[in-house]
Order: structure tokens, then C-alpha cells, then sequence
């Protein structure tokens, strides 16, 4: 009887559903890496939304229970976090380009023109 008690338990409750963009959640604020791309999401009002894309080599991971995501390999028209915005970086094919984080996506704000390339300078990121 024990047995079949626990087994009506078991069939009656849902198999958990994987994070993926739009999907429901119940841990506001909670961060979680889609099932479907390499991305951060985070719950908000009850479903997972973009937070950042992860296209470094170790895209989203999980790490003692907690989202990590790699955003090294990210570039223009990648989705950058809101603790970004406003922040500056170099492009990461090369550094052809300085970008900015604003509106939630990545936009080339300088060109570097060969042979000149995006570097760290006194005063921030130039080409260099």
C-alpha cells in the first residue's frame, strides 16, 4: 500500500520544465540558463526573460547552484546585462571595434582601422 501511495505521488506531480525564453517561473529574480541558447535568464513577474547572451566558450553553465554566464565571445547585436549598460569593451573578433552596452544590446561606438586595434589605454579603450 506504502508503495502505491508513493507512486500515485510520483505520477501526479508535473516533470519540471526547463528555463526557456517566455517560460513560467515562480523564483523572482532568479537566474537560470535557457535550455534552448546559449543565454541568461531571469525570472521576472513570473516568467523567464533575456538577461545576457553567453557566447564565450563556456556559454552558460551552472556553478554551485548559480547561473554562470561567459559573455568574453560576445559582440554587436548581443544582448548584454543590465549591470552592463553604460560600459565600454573591445570586440572579441580581434578587437575591430570598441563597444558600448546601451539599451540592453551591444553597439559599435569606434572602428579601428588596420593596422590599429581596440586596447586598454590610460584613459579607457582606444585603438591602439
Amino acid at each position: 500500500m506504502r508503495w502505491t501511495l508513493f507512486a500515485l505521488m510520483l505520477l501526479g506531480c508535473p516533470a519540471p520544465v526547463d528555463p526557456t525564453l517566455g517560460g513560467p517561473c515562480t523564483t523572482e529574480l532568479a537566474g537560470r540558463c535557457d535550455s534552448e541558447a546559449p543565454r541568461l535568464l531571469q525570472c521576472l513577474d513570473g516568467g523567464y526573460q533575456l538577461y545576457a547572451d553567453c557566447h564565450g566558450t563556456r556559454g552558460c553553465s551552472i556553478v554551485n547552484d548559480t547561473a554562470d554566464c561567459d559573455t568574453s565571445g560576445n559582440s554587436v547585436g548581443d544582448h548584454c546585462a543590465p549591470t552592463s549598460e553604460g560600459k565600454v569593451r573591445c570586440d572579441p573578433d580581434g578587437g575591430a571595434n570598441i563597444l558600448l552596452c546601451s539599451d540592453g544590446g551591444l553597439h559599435a561606438v569606434v572602428s579601428c582601422t588596420a593596422p590599429t586595434s581596440c586596447a586598454l589605454a590610460d584613459a579607457g579603450l582606444a585603438c591602439r
